[in-house]
């Protein structure tokens, strides 16, 4: 049953990556009114590299049962867990709860921890 937590945890994670880099490109960046082009590459980088930085810890998540075992698998999963568990409280505090995004990194987090 670890194992299905951890897939699930991946390939949510992955998902939401994906779709956080779709619309941080075209509903954020693209339309931002920043006063200068640096300010905009720079939201264009939090945008993409947060984006990146997810899709990884979710292929982690996902690969983890096969490529490691015991504590390096609990430890490496713990790493994964805490990266996305701090984005979903920096999201849910930021947003002020009212945007669903920090929900679902929260509850891969959970699905990552019940996996380790």
């Amino acid at each position: 049953m670890p194992d299905i937590f951890l897939y699930t945890a991946g390939g949510l994670t992955m998902l939401i990556a994906v779709i956080h880099g779709y619309l941080g490109a075209t509903k954020i960046v693209k339309p931002s009114t920043a006063p200068n082009a640096s300010a905009k590459r720079i939201l264009h980088a939090i945008m993409f590299l947060s984006a990146v930085y997810w899709f990884v810890a979710g292929a982690v998540l996902a690969a983890a049962p096969h490529l490691f075992s015991g504590e390096v698998r609990q430890w490496t999963v713990y790493a994964c867990a805490a990266m996305l568990g701090l984005g979903a409280l920096g999201n849910i505090w930021g947003m002020r709860g009212r945007h669903f995004g920090g929900y679902l990194l929260a509850l891969v987090t959970a699905l990552a921890l019940l996996g380790a």
